[in-house]
Formats: C-alpha cells, sequence, structure tokens
C-alpha cells in the first residue's frame, strides 16, 4: 500500500507541476491564436488556414510511420548514447526523404487551393515559401523532441514550449503594432518553430552521439513500419484536414474562416496533449510490463473520456461565452461550436487510442480503418450538406468514430501478443 501511495503522490507531484507550467504555455498560445482571429480578415484568416491545414499533410507524410518505429525502438535503446544516436540518424534521413516527396506532391495542392480562393500569386508564394521552411524546422523537432521526451527532460520540455510561444507572441504583437496578415503571421509561426529547433539542438549532444553512423537494422524495421502505415499515413494526412478541404471546395472563404476560427477553440486539448505526450507516451513506450500496460492503458482512455465529457457539457452551457472569445465575426456559430467541440473530443479519444498503440508498435492491420471510414464518409456525402459549416462539421465528427474502434482493437491484439510473449520468453528462461 505504501509503495502505490508512494507512486501515487510521484506522478500527482510530476503532473501537477507539469500541468500548471503547460497552462502558462497554452494560455499564451491561446492569446496568440485568437490576436489572429481577432486581427486578421475572414479572408487572411482562412488564407492562413489553409496553409497551416496543407502543412498538416506535409507532415504527416513526412512521418509515413517512421515515429511510431522511433518511439518503439527508442523506449528500448534511450540509455545507449550510440545505439540512441543511430537511431536518430536513421530517423532523420528517412524523414527527409518521405518530406521531399511530400512536398512534391502537396505544394501544388496548396498553391491551388490559395489561389481558388482569391489569394494572389504574390501573397500565395509569400506562405508557401513560409510553410516550406517551417516544414524543414517541423522534422528537427519531431525527431530530436524523442530525446528529451525519453529522458523525462520535463523541465527542459517546459523551458522549450515556454520560449516557443512567448517568442511567437512578442512577434505577434509586434507585428499587429505594424501590419500583420496572413503571410506575415505564417512567417512568425516559422520563425517560432526555427528557434524551436534550435534550442533542441544543443540539448542532444550530451543524451546521444550525433556522430553516429545510420543503423541499417533500425532502418530496415522503421520501413517494415512504413510499410504498414503508409496507407494509413496517406489517408490521415486527407482525413485530418477533410474539413478544411471541404468547405475550401464547396463552401466560400468565409466558411473557411470559420471553420478554421472555431477550430482554434480546440485549444482547450492543449493541455491535455501536452501531458500525453511529453510524460505519460513515453512513460508507456518505456514499460515491459503486460499487467502494467493493460491497468495503465485503460487508466488513461477512462480519464480523457472523463476530460472530454466535461468539455462537452461547459460547451452546451457556455456557447456565447466560448464564441465571444473569437470576437463578434463568429458570434453566430453557437449550433456549429457544439458539433466542432464533439468532433475534437471523439477525434482525441481516438487519437489518445491511437497514440498508444503506435508507441509500442502495435500497428499491424491498422489499413482495416480505411475501408471503414471510406464507407461511412460516402454515406454522410450522400447525406450532409458539405456546403455549409454545420454541415462539414457534423461530417466530420461521425467520420471520428472508426478510430476509436480499430485502435481499441489493436490494442487488445498487442497486449495478447505481449502476453504471450512474455510467456514464451519466461519459459525458454527455466
Amino acid at each position: 500500500m505504501s509503495k502505490r501511495f508512494d507512486k501515487f503522490l510521484y506522478w500527482f507531484k510530476l503532473l501537477s507541476k507539469f500541468v500548471s507550467v503547460q497552462l502558462i504555455v497554452q494560455f499564451i498560445g491561446a492569446v496568440s491564436g485568437f490576436i489572429l482571429i481577432r486581427t486578421l480578415s475572414k479572408e487572411d484568416f482562412a488564407y492562413f488556414t489553409i496553409a497551416n491545414s496543407m502543412q498538416a499533410v506535409m507532415n504527416i507524410l513526412a512521418d509515413s510511420g517512421v515515429g511510431v518505429g522511433l518511439s518503439a525502438i527508442g523506449g528500448k535503446v534511450w540509455q545507449d548514447r550510440y545505439r540512441f544516436g543511430q537511431l536518430i540518424n536513421t530517423a532523420m534521413e528517412l524523414r527527409r526523404w518521405f518530406a521531399l516527396i511530400s512536398v512534391i506532391i502537396v505544394t501544388p495542392i496548396m498553391i491551388w487551393l490559395l489561389i481558388s480562393n482569391n489569394a494572389s500569386i504574390t501573397y500565395t508564394l509569400f506562405i508557401t515559401v513560409a510553410v516550406l521552411v517551417e516544414l524543414h524546422f517541423y522534422l528537427e523537432i519531431a525527431v530530436l523532441g524523442t530525446i528529451p521526451r525519453l529522458h523525462s527532460q520535463i523541465n527542459f520540455i517546459q523551458y522549450l514550449d515556454f520560449v516557443t510561444v512567448i517568442s511567437r507572441l512578442i512577434l505577434l504583437v509586434t507585428a499587429y503594432l505594424f501590419y500583420l496578415n496572413a503571410a506575415v503571421a505564417t512567417f512568425i509561426s516559422t520563425l517560432a518553430s526555427g528557434l524551436q529547433a534550435f534550442l533542441l539542438k544543443r540539448n542532444i549532444s550530451d543524451k546521444i552521439d550525433t556522430e553516429a553512423k545510420i543503423s541499417h537494422e533500425d532502418r530496415k524495421y522503421v520501413l517494415g513500419l512504413v510499410k504498414n502505415l503508409l496507407p494509413s499515413a496517406i489517408f490521415y494526412s486527407i482525413q485530418g484536414q477533410l474539413t478544411v478541404v471541404l468547405i475550401s471546395l464547396f463552401g466560400n472563404t468565409q466558411q473557411v474562416a470559420e471553420v478554421g476560427a472555431l477550430g482554434r477553440l480546440a485549444i482547450l486539448f492543449s493541455v491535455i496533449n501536452s501531458v500525453m505526450s511529453s510524460i505519460v507516451l513515453p512513460s508507456f513506450a518505456r514499460c515491459q510490463s503486460v499487467t502494467l500496460l493493460r491497468k495503465r492503458y485503460i487508466h488513461i482512455i477512462l480519464s480523457f473520456i472523463g476530460i472530454g465529457a466535461i468539455l462537452l457539457v461547459v460547451t452546451a452551457i457556455f456557447p456565447k461565452q466560448l464564441l465571444w472569445i473569437l470576437g463578434n465575426k463568429y458570434s453566430n456559430l453557437e449550433k456549429e461550436l457544439f458539433w466542432m467541440m464533439g468532433g475534437s473530443v471523439v477525434a482525441n479519444i481516438g487519437g489518445v487510442m491511437w497514440s498508444l498503440c503506435s508507441v509500442k508498435g502495435w500497428v499491424e492491420k491498422v489499413w482495416i480503418e480505411i475501408p471503414i471510414r471510406i464507407f461511412i464518409q460516402i454515406i454522410m456525402l450522400i447525406i450532409v450538406d458539405i456546403s455549409t459549416v454545420r454541415g462539414v462539421l457534423i461530417f466530420s465528427f461521425i467520420s471520428s468514430f472508426p478510430p476509436i474502434i480499430i485502435s481499441g482493437w489493436l490494442a487488445d491484439r498487442g497486449l495478447k501478443l505481449a502476453k504471450a510473449n512474455s510467456k514464451l520468453f519466461s519459459n525458454k528462461d527455466v
């Protein structure tokens, strides 16, 4: 009993300290986001939303399963400086190749969406350059960020988050005083990401051997995961931004801005997701006890469901107050707000379930979700009017359920396999 209480006390103190700082970090980030929403015209905010959406697609395609392999192997070798260095360098090389492919595919689509929504060619080029430069920084952040997380450098992670958001806020306020539009906002985000990548590079020298050679064994393992995950990566890269793409194609610039603005309120999940990525997932990745894994999995999912339910209740009771944050331009979206928040809750529950599977490498047959989700979406396209904001949000809400079902199945399958393997090894030892 004493050991359990000590463990509970440890986690309570760790999470309390992390969450308290993250609340400040996310508040500053939210202020930056709401400055953009209130300052930019609906047309400019629509361009900013399209740019962010297409950059997210590039990021997913640039990963294509590399991050899963990085976490799965990293949870085993993070204490070996040379092996960890090999893994990091291997992952970086693979991500750069996948990033190049994603840029070639997605950049023309982004340019077309911007121009078709009345952005000038010069304006479009400025935004595109900023997006591509930031993508380069995101590649480094995604790979190098694994190092402090697996080493549980909570203080450094918090410092990194704080410096990034405060620099973005300072740059935004400065631009607001002089001149702020979608292109300037995109470049500001790029500068902040560049600072984050720079600080990460300074932190890694004593954790990994930066000169370690590429591991062909790691590359083979990761590419095996990529083979399984690539169809899903392509699918998710489209699915994650489908709301914005659909409203861009079938709606108008005003509606793109409204979808983007409502999406900003999902920042309520930011603190929770930060705790997940910085503390919970690395701990889950390091855990090798099947019994403990099962308990942690259940506790994490139930916690997320509880938090999601609370957020839905708050949204239902205080819609006007939440929309006030966005400004008068978006005050008429009360019904749309609830559908957006419902979709965010379901999507985040599915996201955390998938993240728990991915850090343990439980990803085989994940492709099964694709035909199920496509079938549901075809039906939704027939019965829902996707030329309206509300229709697109309902479409997104219903589409978020299949990942929960498939991720739950993958987790159950992974835990059973881990249990069988543990028995096999114990019998060999005997």
